[in-house]
């Protein structure tokens, strides 16, 4: 198939890595459409005049609007996708227990659900296409760490179900990547230090000598990586690498530190790692308790 003739469908373009990936594509000759959550975001990317470039609105997590966009791959791209590129998603920078079950059901809507039903609804046109599929999971999707584990959770499930679906697709040929970005400069951090400040408040008072030095701590950490080296162009510098191989593998990892818990998860006993996390969080002495219960936020 001529290169001008691949259709990539990629979604949560809005900012961050997904728009520097459809960019890239873009540029690179396929014909990307470039699913973003609203029409202002559309608009903004339609003002880039890419040639073969069309942005779409697509809320993942709505099926009437997955079914619609769909439809119209289904329509206009008559020699099916070259590639699904999963990679809208959402974080929660929360300890699992004051994390409200709303919260964590509407993560994995969006992380693990709206991937899958992707999936499913675009293979048809990976089969005509001879397509592949690429998952966009996190280095927290083979290693969870404290105040992320819900997230942690989701890409999880996300990359076991890439790694069944790897296996249930040969017969048609289908690869499943999955890139395991660490910290990533963008927006994020943003949103996460504003929810992390507004979550700190809400810590229940008996529980503040124990959650408030790891709030803190992820407070720390979210600084550091609002300054990682690691921009969205490196990661779609990585995706267009997975679409582009002709034997492409099955794990990427991108950046130092998704590289480095890579090692240290292949190499390092778990008891080990959780004596290090708690270390780092500096949660390794035990607090004094009253037996009080924790209330969970209910957003």
């Amino acid at each position: 198939m001529e290169e001008s003739l691949r259709t990539v469908l990629v979604t949560g373009c809005s900012s961050g890595i997904g728009r520097a990936t459809a960019l890239l594509l873009a540029d690179r000759g396929y014909r990307v459409l470039a699913g973003v959550r609203c029409p202002e975001h559309a608009k903004q990317l339609t003002d880039a005049q890419l040639p073969r470039f069309e942005p779409l609105v697509l809320d993942v997590t709505k099926e009437k609007q997955v079914e619609q966009v769909v439809a119209h791959v289904r329509e206009t791209c008559p020699q099916g996708l070259y590639g699904l590129v999963n990679n809208a998603g959402i974080g929660l920078p929360a300890a699992v227990e004051l994390s409200s079950i709303a919260e964590v059901r509407q993560l994995f809507e969006v992380n693990t659900v709206a991937p899958l039903r992707m999936i499913q609804l675009c293979l048809p046109l990976l089969r005509t296409g001879r397509g592949r599929v690429i998952n966009m999971s996190s280095m927290n999707g083979s290693m969870a760490m404290p105040m992320v584990g819900a997230y942690s959770a989701s890409k999880f499930a996300l990359e076991a179900i890439s790694d069944t679906l790897r296996v249930e697709l040969r017969p048609w040929q289908i690869p499943v990547s999955i890139i395991r970005p660490g910290q990533v400069r963008t927006s994020i951090f943003s949103k996460a230090r504003d929810d992390l400040n507004e979550r700190s408040r809400e810590i229940p008072v008996e529980l503040e000598e124990g959650y408030g030095v790891m709030y803190a701590r992820a407070g720390e950490f979210n600084e550091r990586g609002a300054k990682s080296t690691t921009s969205p162009d490196m990661v779609a510098q990585v995706v267009l690498r997975a679409l582009s191989a002709k034997r492409p593998r099955t794990h990427y990892c991108v950046g130092i530190d998704a590289r480095g818990m890579q090692l240290a998860k292949s190499l390092l006993p778990q008891r080990f790692l959780d004596r290090s996390f708690a270390r780092a969080m500096r949660v390794l002495k035990p607090v004094a308790t009253n037996g009080a219960a924790a209330v969970p936020r209910t957003q």
